[in-house]
């Protein structure tokens, strides 16, 4: 009888040990499930996955969506996010839960007629046959992308269709960027431009080859000049006059990142000047 009564006893203690576990696993699934910062939503699956109702939806999934849980709780997904079959989530969860492999969803837009945001997915199916999104809103992430493309894009519509040349220089001398008119005033291109070793001396004429390079050396230590007069020297080899102008850019902390010219080409202005003077000297 002893034995007997010993024999039984390891097996009650090791139910009682795997209960703990299990109560163990609970408790920190739920303070998981309750702190993480991603969305989580628990659904059941009804009619061998014709349709998905909630079982359960975190804190973080209430503050995305705008919305509480009790208000979901026991209804079907499609009836809360009737957008989720065009946004390509609903057959994610008829795949997941038909074969039990997990899938990621990549970054998407949903949208209905109550909310609209970037979402990703990852799905995966628990033992107990029900489906888990964790998901995130990069939506915030998503405008700022946006808006850094569109003001690249505005950038470039209003830089590289100026009239005139614009040049942005480096703190260290070199040229970072310039727009497309530098081929019309000097003939040579953004690239060949760019390439030059002792800019801007090889562009300026001899004679005013000196103070343009103070004037840029001056740039550089941040001062600022305005409709300054110098020669360029094409590369064609023809001469044109030009007039530039500088102003020294510091990016949000106040560092410097350089110096913006701009250099309009002032030769029909000088061609008028020249005849005015001639037509005075004659009378």
């Amino acid at each position: 009888m002893k034995a007997k009564n010993g024999g039984n006893k390891k097996p009650w203690s090791s139910e009682k040990h795997l209960d703990q576990e299990l109560e163990e696993c609970r408790a920190k699934f739920k303070i998981l499930f309750d702190n993480v910062s991603s969305g989580v939503a628990i659904y059941e699956a009804i009619n061998n996955g014709e349709d998905f109702i909630f079982v359960d939806f975190n804190s973080a999934a209430e503050e995305i969506e705008n919305t509480k849980k009790e208000e979901l709780i026991g209804k079907k997904v499609t009836e809360v996010f009737p957008g989720v079959k065009q946004f390509g989530l609903f057959n994610v969860f008829r795949r997941v839960y038909k074969t039990g492999t997990p899938e990621h969803h990549p970054v998407s837009i949903y949208k209905d007629q109550r909310i609209a945001g970037w979402r990703e997915n990852y799905v995966f199916r628990l033992p107990s046959g029900r489906i888990v999104a964790v998901y995130d809103d990069i939506s915030a992430s998503k405008r700022s992308q946006l808006v850094a493309k569109m003001t690249d894009q505005c950038f470039r519509a209003i830089a590289d269709y100026t009239y005139d040349w614009e040049v942005w220089i480096g703190p260290s001398g070199r040229i970072l960027w310039t727009n497309p008119a530098v081929k019309r005033l000097t003939g040579y291109d953004i690239k060949e431009i760019t390439s030059l070793p002792d800019y801007p001396g090889a562009v300026v004429y001899e004679q005013d080859r000196e103070r343009i390079v103070k004037a840029f050396q001056s740039a550089l230590n941040g001062s600022t000049g305005n409709d300054v007069e110098f020669r360029i020297v094409r590369k064609d080899g023809k001469i044109i006059w030009a007039a530039m102008s500088w102003q020294a850019i510091y990016d949000d902390k106040g560092a410097s990142l350089g110096h913006r010219e701009s250099i309009r080409d002032i030769s029909a202005r000088k061609k008028a000047e020249e005849e005015l003077k001639k037509a005075k000297i004659k009378t």
